[in-house]
This record gives C-alpha cells, sequence and structure tokens, in this order.
C-alpha cells in the first residue's frame, strides 16, 4: 500500500465530517500557488490560529479551572513567572512570552472563576490584557495582589511546586520568596501545592481543544506521507538526518510547532545487532537503502494543542511490489495489539488498572509488548494518566502521581507501545507505535486513522 494513500482515504472517509474535512481558508485570504504546495494548505494562517488558541484557552478556563480548584481543594491558584524562572501553566494558557508576570484565579462560589492578571512591563500587560482571561489587569506589585486578596480572602492559596510532576513544579526557590513577598505575611501561610489542581486543568480537554487536536493529527499524517512517498526518499542516497531535517521543513512550512526535530530511524533488517529499540538511533548519516525499515517519530503543535505520530514503512527493493510475508505478519501483529489496548482506556479506569489488564491480554495472546501510552495535552507528553509497563518507580518519578489518575472522558491519550516479532531469518524485530485518541466510554477513538506498515514506492 503505498503511504500516500493514506491521506486520500481520510479525506474520502470524511468528506462530510465537521471538522476533518470541513475546514477551509476564509473567503478574504488569497491563497497563492505556493501556499498550495505547502503541506496542511487547509490550514488557517497564524493570525487565524492565534484567535483560535485564544478561544479554545479561553473556554477551557470558564469550564474547567473552578473544578481544578475544587478538585485540589483550593480557594485560589497564584501563578507567578519571571524572566528567568518560566512556569509550565503560563505556556498552557497561551501566554509564552516571557517577562515577571502573575496571575491569580479565584473560586469565588459561582460556576466561573475570578481572573486577575498583574505584569512589569507595558509589553507583559499587553500581553495579558490582549489574552482576553483576565477582568483586570494590573502593574506587578505587593499592593495590587493584596488588593484583590482582601476582596476574596481565600483560606488556602495553590502555588506551582511539586517533587513529582514538573509540569505543576513552575515556582523555584526565589520565585517562591518573590511569591511571598506578593501576597503579604497573612497569606504566605496559605501556600499550598497546586499539583492536583495543575493535573485536573491540564488533562481535562473541552470540545475546542479536541477539534483542534484533531486538526494537528491530521496535518500530521499529511507530513509523513510527504516523507514516506518515493520521490522524498531516494535510495541508497537520503539519510535519516536528511529526511527528519525534510519533516522539520514541512513542519514550520505548514505553520505548526514542534517539541524537537523529528526522530527518523533506518532500521536495517540484516543488520541482527540492531532489530530491537532503539535500534541504531534517529537522525543518523545512516543511508537509507532498499529493504530497510524507515521510522518516523515526531510531534505538531497546532493553535496550543499538539498532536504526536508514529510511522513505519518499507522501501521497496527493485524486484517487490509488496512487504515480504513476515514483514506482512509484523504488520498485522501491530493491528492486533492496537485493537486488543484501545479499547482499555476508558472513563474511571486508572493507569495502573490500564497496565495490568495489558499484561494479561499480552500473556493470553502470547505476544511481546512493551506498553508507553502518556497524555498530551498543550504539549506532546502532557500531564494526565500514565499507562505503561512495570518499572521501578522512584520518589519523584510521575508516575508515582499519574499512574494512579482515572481517564476522565474526553482526556487525550496516545496510545503508544512496542512489539517484538520473529522475523523469517530467525531474527526478533522491535517495532514502535503510537496513535493519538480521545478516551471514551468505548475506549479510544483515535484521531487519525491508524496503519500499519506502509511502503515507500520506488523512485
Amino acid at each position: 500500500m503505498r503511504a500516500t494513500t493514506v491521506l486520500v482515504a481520510i479525506t474520502a472517509l470524511c468528506a462530510g465530517c465537521e471538522y476533518l474535512g470541513g475546514w477551509a481558508p476564509a473567503a478574504s485570504v488569497t491563497r497563492t500557488d505556493v501556499d498550495r504546495d505547502r503541506p496542511c494548505a487547509w490550514l488557517p494562517d497564524e493570525v487565524a490560529q492565534t484567535r483560535l488558541r485564544r478561544s479554545a484557552v479561553g473556554d477551557k478556563v470558564r469550564r474547567l479551572l473552578v473544578p481544578a480548584l475544587q478538585s485540589a481543594e483550593l480557594d485560589a491558584w497564584l501563578l507567578v513567572e519571571r524572566a528567568s524562572q518560566r512556569d509550565p501553566m503560563f505556556d498552557s494558557l497561551g501566554l509564552t512570552d516571557p517577562g515577571d508576570k502573575a496571575a491569580l484565579f479565584v473560586n469565588a462560589g459561582s460556576a466561573l472563576p475570578r481572573a486577575f492578571g498583574f505584569g512589569s512591563s507595558p509589553a507583559t500587560l499587553a500581553q495579558l490584557t490582549a489574552s482576553g482571561l483576565f477582568e483586570r489587569v494590573q502593574p506587578l506589585s505587593p499592593a495590587s495582589v493584596q488588593d484583590v486578596l482582601a476582596e476574596f480572602r481565600p483560606g488556602r492559596i495553590g502555588i506551582d511546586y511539586s517533587g513529582r510532576v514538573a509540569l505543576a513544579d513552575g515556582i523555584a526557590t526565589g520565585t517562591r520568596q518573590f511569591a511571598a513577598w506578593l501576597v503579604g505575611r497573612e497569606y504566605a501561610g496559605t501556600f499550598r501545592s497546586a499539583e492536583t489542581a495543575a493535573v485536573t486543568f491540564r488533562a481535562g480537554h473541552t470540545p475546542d481543544e479536541i477539534d483542534l487536536a484533531r486538526q494537528a493529527a491530521r496535518c500530521a499524517v499529511e507530513i509523513a506521507d510527504r516523507a514516506l512517498d518515493g520521490g522524498a526518499i531516494e535510495a541508497g542516497r537520503t539519510t535519516g538526518a536528511e529526511l527528519s531535517w525534510r519533516i522539520l521543513h514541512d513542519i514550520h512550512a505548514a505553520r505548526l510547532d514542534t517539541s524537537a526535530p523529528p526522530h527518523v530511524s533506518a532500521i536495517k533488517l540484516d543488520d541482527h545487532a540492531h532489530l530491537n529499540w532503539p535500534w541504531l538511533g534517529p537522525n543518523t548519516d545512516t543511508v537509507i537503502a532498499t529493504g530497510d525499515l524507515v521510522h518516523l517519530d515526531f510531534d505538531v503543535r497546532y493553535a496550543g494543542v499538539a498532536s504526536t505520530l508514529q510511522r513505519t514503512a518499507y522501501v521497496l527493493k527493485r524486484w517487490e511490489s509488496s512487504v515480504p510475508a513476515d514483514l506482512h505478519r509484523a504488520s498485522e501483529t501491530l493491528g492486533q495489539v492496537r485493537a486488543g489496548l484501545a479499547p482499555m482506556f476508558r472513563p474511571g479506569v486508572t493507569g495502573a488498572t490500564i497496565a495490568n489488564d495489558a499484561a494479561q491480554w499480552v500473556k493470553q495472546n502470547r505476544v511481546a509488548v512493551e506498553l508507553v501510552a502518556h497524555p498530551i495535552g498543550s504539549i506532546a507528553v502532557d500531564v494526565g494518566t500514565l499507562a505503561q509497563s512495570d518499572h521501578p518507580i522512584g520518589p519523584y518519578d510521575p508516575a508515582g502521581a499519574l499512574t494512579e489518575r482515572p481517564l476522565q472522558d474526553q482526556d487525550l491519550q496516545a496510545l503508544g507501545f512496542r512489539v517484538t516479532v520473529g522475523l523469517d531469518n530467525g531474527q526478533s524485530l522491535t517495532l514502535s507505535a503510537s496513535d493519538d485518541g480521545v478516551v471514551g466510554f468505548g475506549g479510544l477513538d483515535f484521531l487519525a486513522p491508524p496503519v500499519g506498515i506502509l511502503v515507500v514506492p520506488r523512485a
């Protein structure tokens, strides 16, 4: 099957879908030939993406912030960021520009939070105002912060420190002292860890965010298809590093962000010493040749929502028209494992339970599988529910906090796993797969149609 046929299938199946097929450029925007040639030309431009992100973040704050405070038994949540000490929560709120700032969210007893922003410079104040999140934006000072606290008198104020969850740990010792100075002695003693609030808020997703995730997943598939097209890989000349650069170029051309350079691994099936993950390693100068497997692993972020993707493809030899029989069986095993694990991701089920159920399923089906599922959100590996095969958990391992979290309806999860299969030559091969989906009562609903081993056609 040609790699490029995957996108065609998506488009054909979803021509009437509201989101996968529904995006069209605004009538006032003129698309040039260059626009049509770039990947994901159907995505709106950067200005429209900024509006989409602000709208999605505002909706999330209105829907999910008060429940997050309630889950952590907090009356207020104080985010503090200095130019030299960034808090990941600000990035999740779309406030990515550096600068000393603070945000105070208060549970005043209604469904909507009361929100106040504080900035140290005109540029920071302008950014906070433009976000539309705050009912009042003021200069950053103890007086302005304490005036708001005096109005609501919160008994427990959450701040972002955590020994286990890095994305809930945005406040260093000096910044904590700065926060105590801002709130004054009366309220500094009410500080509590906002870890539970941060996990609850970041892991929850609104319909707007899920729609953006579907768009990001669709674009990631299109970029992967372009990379695996016969014209992109010239067998005997193209290296893994060169293909990684091409994918990165396409991500930027599509006006998307990524957390790291795409990982491209060339798996030499006759190199018996490197058939197990992580193979030879990604992005090397190893030349991709006929008879190789090419593995792609990258993420994209569109309008503040991330999507991850892995794809494996076989480079046909001159006399071949399809993958060899043993790789065909391996591809079927990928589908079998995915179909067996996806129904386990249901609301109310913890990551530890999923890992245990997966281990039982693996034993019953006699396959060698390592589960590496993780949440996705505003970044490719966010906080939420971790479902991973057993491994030692140290005191600062986030798995200690996140494997016991029950999945919630509409959580975004990447179903990642590695499966080891036998080849006809007697060797074993490890394949890696990951597909994003939305948690529901029927299991994981994939954002893009999963595939097995694709084919890189002859140039």
